[in-house]
């Protein structure tokens, strides 16, 4: 009897853990929820945008390592007081855009700028891979609450806990410093276009972004099909009256014979259709594996890079761009079998080798996007004062396609983008990319630039 009483409370406990909901996004509730912090800049005079491509550990690591070196690029510049300001070119950060394993060295630049050993302890040193499989087993109630039908707890949930607890220390957005600006990229399978955990993109759920977890966030990008279950996010609030949106009624009038406003008014259609109660989501690198398009975005007629062109009273003098891609090229060898490619390798060529390609090309839109930036500055910057003192806008490449060595560029190529490198290809990372930052033409371009 007395055996009997001292389990009850367990199997109480156990089917509670089975019952247990996986953690949702909350919906708004006007009063008492944390404030979100303002979007600042430094340098009024400079924009600086980097984007970390996916890649598993490797992109974190070598993104990372980036970020270590920007640190080490002295960044000094005049405050609006007058006052001479000694920076670093990664703390003049304005906007930091991740996707996959870059997610989470983006987020946890924001969060561990002022001790970059933490992130290697917890993320890029650790067998994350291991601590997964062994999430499935432990504690025991784990893999029962993932086969419990009521519980919709699944494989993205039990990483999110871990990534939460031992990663990122149960931080929200609301945690998140207020530069630089922070944009995770996820993949919304119902529409295939990304989605941003960012206040705008959770305004359109009716959705509080303050209180959601920073680690969800990471592992939807990073939620590759097959390995981990897509995040989910609910979708509250009462339709609203797009008659009255004027943005959504212009796009409206010409989304015949413009794609892009076609798409952005089904997109706005589809978020205020409440009865899609459900977003799901997945790997952000299923629709552009560089992050690039948020910085694509920004060249719009809204967007941040254009408004700040258009600023008459802090004229823009410096654009930076910085692409930080931890893609490797192709070892591909099915083309000398005569046997077809398995699941597996067909799931990577569309996922990886084809996405690498468009993202590439988004690589090449930026650029020619800065050139004509540059090209309209030196055509009207005598009668046009937001143009006066804009330099020739810095596109940034780190790639390990740059490594000079033909041996240690096919060591980079073999990298994996699993969730854990052993300790000589994390050296290997730590050796290439400060090399990559010092020997890119564009960068040295631009640090001859910041001692003038």
């Amino acid at each position: 009897m007395k055996k009997a009483l001292l389990t009850f409370p367990l199997l109480v406990l156990l089917l509670a853990c089975l019952a247990c909901a996986p953690l949702y996004n909350k919906q708004k509730t006007g009063a008492g929820a944390p404030t979100m912090p303002a979007v600042v800049q430094q340098d009024d005079q400079t924009l600086i945008f980097v984007a970390l491509s996916g890649g598993g550990t490797r992109a974190a690591a070598m993104s990372w390592k980036a970020l270590e070196e920007f640190k080490k690029i002295p960044y000094v510049y005049i405050d609006q007081a007058g006052h001479k300001i000694n920076s670093t070119l990664a703390d003049e950060i304005d906007y930091l855009s991740g996707i996959s394993g870059g997610s989470f060295a983006a987020a946890a630049f924001c969060l561990y700028k002022d001790r970059m050993d933490v992130f290697r302890k917890r993320f890029i040193d650790r067998n994350i891979e291991r601590d997964l499989f062994i999430g499935l087993f432990w504690p025991p109630w784990q893999g029962p609450r993932m086969l419990y039908p009521g519980s919709h707890y699944d494989r993205i949930h039990m990483a999110s806990e871990l990534y939460d607890r031992e990663v990122f220390g149960k931080k929200t957005f609301a945690d998140l410093p207020p530069h630089p600006v922070l944009w995770i990229n996820a993949t919304h399978l119902a529409l295939g276009n990304r989605f941003t955990f960012t206040r705008e993109y959770f305004d359109l759920l009716d959705s509080d972004l303050a209180h959601y977890p920073v680690a969800y966030a990471c592992a939807a990008s990073s939620a590759f099909p097959v390995l981990l279950s897509p995040m989910t996010l609910v979708n509250y609030g009462a339709p609203e009256a797009l008659s009255d949106d004027v943005t959504y009624q212009m796009a409206k009038l010409n989304a015949r014979d413009d794609i892009e406003k076609d798409f952005y008014c089904k997109t706005r259609e589809f978020y205020n259709d409440k009865t899609n109660r459900y977003m799901h989501l997945a790997d952000g690198g299923l629709v552009d594996n560089q992050g690039l398009q948020a910085i694509i975005d920004q060249f719009d007629t809204n967007g941040i890079i254009n408004r700040k062109l258009n600023d008459r009273d802090k004229p823009l003098k410096r654009l930076i761009i910085i692409n930080v891609n931890a893609g490797v090229g192709s070892d591909e060898g099915s083309c000398k079998k005569e046997s077809a490619p398995g699941i597996g390798s067909v799931i990577e060529y569309t996922m990886t080798t084809s996405m690498d390609i468009l993202s590439a090309k988004r690589w090449m839109t930026i650029k020619q996007l800065a050139d004509e930036v540059y090209k309209a500055a030196l055509d009207l910057r005598a009668n046009t004062p937001s143009l006066a003192k804009l330099e020739k806008p810095y596109t940034i490449e780190i790639n390990f396609r740059n490594v000079k060595d033909d041996r240690i560029r096919a060591a980079c190529n073999k990298l994996p983008t699993s969730f854990h490198l052993t300790k000589e290809q994390i050296e290997l990372i730590d050796s290439v990319v400060p090399k990559l930052v010092d020997e890119d033409p564009e960068m040295i371009r631009l640090m001859n630039a910041l001692k003038r």
